[in-house]
């Protein structure tokens, strides 16, 4: 015993110490980690659901085994590479589980939950491993003269069984990783299973022009999409803050302005445990000018939205009155309704900016929900609850019969009882935003034949 322990040198005990720490990490990771039903449980944050955490012990068992195969044959040192592959295949998955749980050590609010605790300890762990296997490359592990007896005793058969275990296991968890990062790749490929098997049912589909066209506002003939400014152009660019103020004044609602686009945006900070809600309004006008306000604050400017000798329409800026480190340059976004977004800068903490989405501004002129579906069908009444209304989408219909959804709709759209109607295999739930009403119509057992009228109403108060 005493032979051996004298004849290996300080990168021997390394690889020793590297093995040590592996098979810590495997022990607290698979005693610890708690999985549960979709990958997370309570030490793991709810993120967690997005990554393959059984990698983490995977990798470290594998860093455990080949280590012990690179024991067995000290002389091969490119073993340690292997060792150093597996521990860093633990890490590259740790530091996509912990960085919303190591946040909580700046802001004190544990926002998606887990264990810092742990999380920490497998972090140590991993990166403690990690360093000390690097170092051991370094290192020489057993002195020439052992060196020349391992060549002489069974070299091939030790080599051949190291080399075969290492790649046996690199191969096992190259596949593991792939399969199980596949299969949890984001929350969108969890599969429920308490979700339902049937195939999709037929989309929502509504004539806006038959339920709407009565509504419509013939006298309103403005065309927002025609109105384009230049820095130049704009008879404001050269004028003062009070002056700017002064002409656009504070009213959302002008008798000597159209208006060409409106801005909307919320923001909530979450700061312990604070989750109200902050907003943002804009209000581009054609004569140039805009107002609104920013959490409460009342901002003013005038806008542009063509560069010298550019595209008209090609970009669009508004320049604030409080100075330049508050002007908003647009950029265009991706939705059929809103063409903008921005980042509006409001007092709150020190200058949090609220994203707002901007669209061309046309008057409502009605509401109607999408609930989804062509119709809404349960098997019986019983089985119509306060979820029912759960993914229902509150949508408003400007002028020009372009449709988009309630802005801050769990703040301004609201959804009443189920309430009988005339037939008893029908319920109603009627919503409400603003002026307007919809009722969507809930039937029980199987939904109506395919030349029955239109399943919900639109109502304005």
């Amino acid at each position: 015993m005493m032979k051996f322990i004298k004849s290996k040198k300080l990168g021997y005990w390394f690889m020793v110490a590297t093995a040590i720490l592996s098979l810590l990490l495997f022990i607290i990771y698979i005693a610890t980690y708690e999985p549960g039903q979709f990958g997370h449980g309570h030490t793991m944050p709810n993120s967690a659901a997005s990554y393959a955490t059984e990698l983490v012990w995977i990798w470290a068992l594998f860093a455990f085994l080949v280590q012990l195969a690179a024991l067995a044959a000290p002389e091969h040192k490119w073993l340690e590479i292997v060792v150093i592959g597996c521990i860093g295949g633990a890490l590259f998955v740790e530091i996509q589980l912990c960085p919303t749980v190591l946040a909580a050590l700046g802001t004190g609010v544990a926002y998606e939950g887990g264990s810092l605790e742990l999380h920490l300890t497998y972090l140590i762990l991993i990166l403690l491993a990690l360093a000390i296997g690097v170092a051991s490359c370094f290192m020489e592990s057993i002195g020439e003269e052992e060196k020349e007896e391992l060549k002489k005793t069974f070299a091939m058969p030790r080599l051949a069984g190291a080399a075969g275990l290492a790649g046996v296991l690199a191969i096992v968890g190259i596949v593991l990783s792939s399969s199980l990062g596949a299969a949890q790749s984001g929350p969108n490929n969890v599969i429920d299973p308490t979700a339902s098997s049937e195939p999709a049912k037929n989309p929502f589909v509504i004539d806006l022009q038959k339920e709407f066209g009565d509504k419509v506002d013939a006298s309103y003939t403005f065309d927002p999409t025609g109105v384009h400014f230049s820095k130049d152009s704009n008879e404001y660019s050269t004028k003062s803050t009070s002056e700017i103020q002064n002409a656009v004044g504070s009213s959302y609602t002008r008798d000597d302005a159209n208006l060409v686009y409106c801005f909307e945006g919320a923001y909530a900070e979450g700061w312990q445990g604070d989750y109200s809600k902050h907003y943002a309004y804009l209000y581009l006008w054609d004569d140039g000018l805009y107002n609104g306000e920013s959490n409460g604050t009342k901002i003013y400017g005038y806008w542009y939205d063509t560069e010298e000798g550019g595209e008209a329409g090609a970009t669009l800026v508004m320049v604030d009155n409080r100075g330049r480190d508050n002007d908003m340059v647009c950029s265009v976004n991706t939705s059929k309704f809103y063409k903008w977004v921005t980042e509006v800068k409001s007092s709150l903490n020190n200058g949090r900016t609220i994203k707002a989405f901007g669209y061309y501004y046309y008057p409502v002129i009605g509401f109607y929900v999408d609930p989804g579906v062509d119709y809404v069908v349960v098997e019986k009444a019983e089985d119509i609850d306060d979820t029912i209304t759960l993914g229902w989408t509150g949508m408003r219909v400007l002028n020009n019969y372009t449709v988009g959804s309630v802005f801050d709709a769990a703040a301004n759209l609201t959804f009443g009882a189920v309430t009988d109607t005339d037939d008893a295999n029908v319920k109603k739930v009627t919503a409400t935003w603003k002026t307007y009403s919809w009722d969507t119509k809930i039937y029980i057992g199987s939904a109506p034949a395919a030349e029955a009228p239109a399943a919900s109403t639109a109502e304005a108060a």
